[in-house]
């Protein structure tokens, strides 16, 4: 009986603590009229972590170039043969140094593909990965596979699929005026290069 009383006494003055404590929060939350208080408060029980949303950036933005670089086809050529849309859109998610090389080595590649033989290219991503990250670099593992496909004659609208290639790509980014852009990439088994655009077609 004694330890039951003593177990029902102890419990007691734990509510009481604990409704004490509440009260003297809700005290100062209300007379702190610039709502500092209650920043305070929430502050004390957040659970973001400010690296979370770096990470993801760079994943998004390495998951992007990946799609964006092995997706194409004749719906992008103009008369002139080129596929100023494909531009574009890799050029959005890349830095200007790896566009110097992009523009002159990776998109002629591509746009001769499509023109000479109908290529149309898809992909996938399946995994995207942050290696390494600092303030203004960082490291991106992406694996994914891009499908080719030809028409079965010339001028034809009736595609043959072949296999799935898969890739798995290194990323470096840089961060640029507050956004993250790709700097290079490269197969996982070499070492990335600035502006390597090995893998734009094949």
């Amino acid at each position: 009986m004694t330890s039951a009383r003593l177990r029902w006494g102890v419990l007691g003055l734990l509510v009481v603590m604990i409704v004490g404590s509440l009260g003297y929060l809700g005290a100062r939350i209300a007379s702190d009229g610039t709502g500092s208080g209650l920043h305070r408060v929430s502050s004390a029980f957040a659970t973001d972590d400010p690296l979370q949303s770096e990470r993801d950036a760079v994943a998004s933005q390495a998951r992007q170039f990946a799609l964006r670089l092995n997706t194409y086809g004749p719906d992008l050529l103009d008369a002139q043969g080129q596929m100023p849309k494909y531009r574009e859109l890799v050029d959005a998610v890349i830095s200007a140094k790896f566009r110097t090389d992009f523009e002159k080595n990776g998109v002629p590649l591509a746009e001769a593909s499509v023109s000479q033989t109908g290529l149309k290219r898809t992909s996938q991503v399946y995994a995207t990965g942050v290696a390494a990250l600092d303030d203004d670099s960082a490291t991106a593992l992406v694996t994914g596979s891009f499908t080719n496909a030809y028409p079965k004659k010339k001028g034809s609208s009736d595609y043959v699929s072949s296999t799935p290639e898969p890739f798995r790509f290194e990323v470096k980014l840089v961060r640029t005026g507050g956004e993250w852009l790709v700097d290079s990439f490269a197969p996982v088994s070499q070492q990335p290069t600035s502006g390597t655009t090995d893998g734009v077609s094949r």
